[in-house]
């Protein structure tokens, strides 16, 4: 099944055409924009469209989201707002995991004048951006990952310095890292993820709880289409007994204080570190957890177990960073560390 909004109806077609080129039978669902804003006149109950039905012989599922005229909902109430962008109910999730479903949101989709005009940044630019991160190779990138993954084990104290002043002791947690590849294996199967992105290329570590100390400092943007500004710059947090104890922005920062006054408990947590593998993302818009050597910070809740997101979740990336886990060099100045998992003894 291929599931796309009508701006993006191009992309689906030649998904289309592959897929039978390959000896699959594609289902082709086109939300049509138009009619979805009529659809949002309705009596309320009725007002929150989600993607549709799963047939039962689908097993692979392409998204391409919208709408491309999102500033019209951003006057919705928070709670319709996240029924209508996370458009996969409760229900879906459940159907796509009974039916061992693989599925892929296609990041192209995205990529509008609109959403462009709202960060402020040239959409052919970052189109073509978006593209060629998207044709990078799903082995080169697991490659990458198996390589930073062995310098990573689970309980490690990590720290973090930039020149930036970034001064920052954090604790890997217990769970396994969540590797992005661009592919749904038989590991990720194992854990009960079934859906990755294109454009592809991060891990994500889970953070142990409340183990966080010192100054982290953002040197890029974060993007949030959604947002009271979309961009916030300069992110600084200091983190005291685990927890966030001062933030400031440099720009933007009325997004992140709204968010957070309303954030619940958790909002104050360290719960993930990521690490950016894709060599073709620079400055893409929504993307930037993707790009290679780049370091991010998740403060909040973890997504859901039915797949929506947590009620407070914030990245924050830092790129150039030195990194060690362990005591062990890891990222140096943004780039991978010779990884080698520690030797337990020597067979003579």
């Amino acid at each position: 099944m291929i599931e796309a909004w009508s701006h993006a109806l191009p992309w689906a077609r030649a998904l289309v055409v592959e897929a039978r080129r390959r000896g699959a039978t594609p289902t082709l669902v086109l939300e049509d924009e138009e009619a979805f804003f009529g659809s949002l006149a309705l009596a309320p109950r009725r007002r929150l469209p989600v993607a549709g039905r799963l047939p039962p012989a689908t097993d692979a599922y392409v998204y391409l989201g919208g709408p491309e005229a999102f500033p019209r909902l951003l006057a919705l109430p928070p709670a319709e707002l996240e029924s209508i962008v996370g458009r996969h109910g409760a229900a879906w999730w459940r159907a796509a995991r009974a039916s061992r479903l693989r599925a892929a949101g296609v990041a192209l989709a995205a990529v509008t004048e609109t959403a462009a005009d709202r960060y402020g940044v040239d959409v052919d630019g970052w189109r073509r951006e978006v593209l060629r991160a998207s044709l990078i190779d799903p082995r080169r990138l697991a490659r990458r990952a198996r390589a930073c993954v062995r310098g990573a084990r689970p309980g490690s104290v990590v720290e973090i310095r930039h020149a930036n002043g970034t001064a920052l002791t954090l604790r890997l947690g217990r769970e396994p890292p969540i590797v992005e590849d661009g592919t749904v294996d038989p590991g990720d199967r194992r854990t009960g993820r079934f859906w990755t992105g294109v454009p592809a290329g991060a891990i994500a570590w889970p953070l142990a709880a409340g183990v966080a100390d010192g100054w982290w400092e953002s040197n890029r943007p974060t993007f949030d289409r959604f947002a009271e500004p979309p961009v916030t710059v300069g992110a600084r947090f200091l983190f005291r007994a685990g927890r966030l104890d001062e933030f400031a922005f440099d720009r933007g920062g009325e997004a992140f204080e709204a968010a957070y006054a309303h954030g619940g408990p958790g909002r104050d947590l360290a719960t993930a570190l990521t690490l950016g593998l894709n060599p073709a993302i620079a400055h893409a818009p929504e993307l930037g957890e993707l790009a290679a050597g780049t370091v991010g910070l998740v403060l909040g809740g973890r997504a859901r177990g039915d797949g929506r997101p947590a009620r407070f979740r914030y990245l924050s990336l830092l790129a150039g960073a030195d990194v060690t886990v362990a005591g062990r060099p890891w990222i140096r100045a943004g780039a991978p560390a010779a990884h080698r998992a520690p030797r337990r003894g020597v067979r003579r």
